[in-house]
């Protein structure tokens, strides 16, 4: 075994030049290498060994410790690389790896070294040099991560342009086209070749120059300019004014300067188009409020007039009536006994008249104030409310009411309602033909309302008279019946409409007759 100073073999004897390469290799911090092969012993300088991470010595090393500092995943590689040029007539070495310092940290080493053979050709000695290149595979690692990452950013800027439902383009200083999606290249009526390289003005003479403005302004500023509207007409659509939401974004170098100008651009043509007509509408609809607003101010006033109108008609025609009525009681007590029968019954007659006037006024009256009275809504029992109307009808006592269990609590106007089952009941006993009548009650549920059916025994109505019985001053009695005017099913009617429901009719000749009326579940609330 014998140690070997490497400037003893292959290098100059000149003390001089020996100097120089040493001080050289000191400022490189160059590590130095020899490893004997036959002796298997190995010198490495100081630089040599302070990248293995040991205190300097100049005690020799062996190829085994050589081998326990390299990095197991490199050390298959650089030993099969050993072995290929140790059997070769390779005279030069040259590899990288890691190596495992002594406090386990990993450094990336270059080694460069020659092979020296005996006359035989069979390898004696390696000698070498060895640099710490850990600094230059971490830069190499971040290059390629930065390449990777640039490589994705650009794969995703691709994959926006391609897929965003917007207009995407990117100007340099002198606003030429770099780039731009297809979206905008359709907007624009040009294919996306026709664009780059050219200005926005030879591109879109009329555009172009309206928007450079904006274009001077973010490359003075460096800031964005967003949401601006700009108008005019593309080749797409010649002659077809468009409307665009733009938003113009600066690109800066790392010390600040704007290099180009990003631009998003959206039409919103439609949208304006649609914001004009709803504008238009509002106007229209603000007219026609205006318009309502008068118009139910007149019928205000109009029904106040109508309500002064008919108390004062009322007073005016009751009081004669009422009038007549006391005279003809006079006349008949004045001249009792002295009067013959015909006498009697024509001043009962008039009597009848008299009362069958009043019920007409008093029909008139309710009928006209329907619809101008407003009442609250309340919680009704339907059943509890039939019990109090059956009670004020004073029915005879043979008469039978059969009445669903199945009826309702609902919220409604309950005087309308009521007046409703009144006039339908009423006109069920009246006009029945025997006192032992019956009447069935019931009612159908459906989704948003209450199906009421009154139904009685009686006679029946005839079919030519379904339509017309509806009607003010439509009987189908005798004239000289003195109780009925003809109003009570027009105020069915009217009422039953103005909440919002229907009634109905049906009945044949000696199969009596039902009337079906609907009431909404969820009243309409007066304003």
């Amino acid at each position: 075994m014998y140690q070997l100073n490497p400037f003893d073999h292959g290098f100059s004897s000149n003390s001089e030049c020996q100097d120089r390469i040493a001080l050289a290799i000191s400022a490189a911090e160059i590590g130095i290498w020899d490893w004997d092969i036959q002796a298997n012993t190995v010198y490495w300088n100081v630089f040599h060994e302070k990248f293995w991470g040991y205190e300097p010595s100049s005690a020799l090393r062996t190829y085994e410790e050589w081998a326990s500092r390299v990095h197991p995943e490199d050390l298959a590689v650089i030993e099969s690389l050993i072995q290929q040029n140790l059997t070769s007539t390779t005279e030069q070495f040259k590899v990288e790896y890691r190596v495992l310092q002594a406090d386990s940290s990993v450094c990336w080493v270059k080694a460069n070294g020659r092979i020296y053979r005996a006359a035989s050709g069979e390898a004696r000695r390696m000698i070498g040099t060895l640099l710490d290149i850990t600094d230059q595979k971490q830069a190499e690692a971040a290059l390629r991560k930065s390449e990777k990452l640039a490589q994705w950013r650009l794969a995703e800027i691709e994959s926006i342009y391609a897929t965003a439902p917007v207009g995407l383009c990117f100007l340099d200083r002198e606003f030429h086209y770099l780039r731009i999606n297809q979206h905008l290249a359709e907007i624009n009526g040009l294919s996306i070749e026709d664009h780059i390289g050219r200005t926005v003005k030879e591109v879109l003479p009329g555009l172009g120059e309206a928007q450079e403005a904006y274009f001077q302004q973010v490359l003075a500023s460096g800031e964005p300019l967003l949401d601006v509207e700009v108008r005019g007409t593309t080749p797409a659509q010649p002659g077809v004014q468009r409307v665009w939401l733009v938003s113009y974004y600066p690109l800066k170098q790392t010390n600040g300067q704007p290099i180009g100008i990003n631009i998003v651009a959206q039409e919103i043509t439609d949208r304006k188009r649609a914001e004009q007509a709803l504008e238009t509408q509002n106007l229209e609809l603000s007219r026609l409020n205006k318009t309502l607003t008068s118009l139910a101010t007149r019928l205000k006033q109009q029904n106040q007039e109508l309500d002064q109108f008919t108390s004062v008609v009322s007073h005016d025609l009751k009081a004669p009536l009422r009038g007549v009525a006391n005279l003809s009681e006079w006349l008949e007590e004045d001249l009792e006994g002295q009067l013959s029968p015909d006498n009697y019954m024509q001043l009962r007659l008039l009597r009848q008249r008299v009362s069958q006037m009043q019920a007409l006024i008093e029909g008139l009256l309710q009928y006209s104030r329907l619809g101008r009275t407003q009442e609250a809504l309340k919680t009704v029992g339907v059943r509890e409310l039939l019990n109090e109307v059956i009670d004020l009808l004073a029915p005879p006592p043979t008469f039978v009411f059969d009445i669903s269990p199945d009826l309702p609590t609902l919220q409604a106007r309950r005087l309308l309602l009521a007046q409703v089952f009144t006039n339908l009941i009423g006109n069920a006993i009246k006009h029945h033909p025997r006192p032992d009548g019956r009447i069935q009650i019931s009612v159908i549920e459906h989704q948003d309302s209450y199906e009421f059916l009154v139904a009685d025994d009686g006679e029946g109505i005839p079919q030519q008279y379904h339509d017309r019985i509806f009607t003010m001053f439509q009987t189908l009695d005798n004239k000289q019946t003195t109780t009925n005017t003809g109003i009570g099913l027009a105020i069915v009617k009217k009422i039953v409409e103005s909440e919002g429901g229907s009634v109905a009719l049906e009945s044949a000749p000696q199969q009596g007759a039902t009337f079906r009326f609907t009431w909404l579940k969820q009243p309409f609330v007066d304003e």
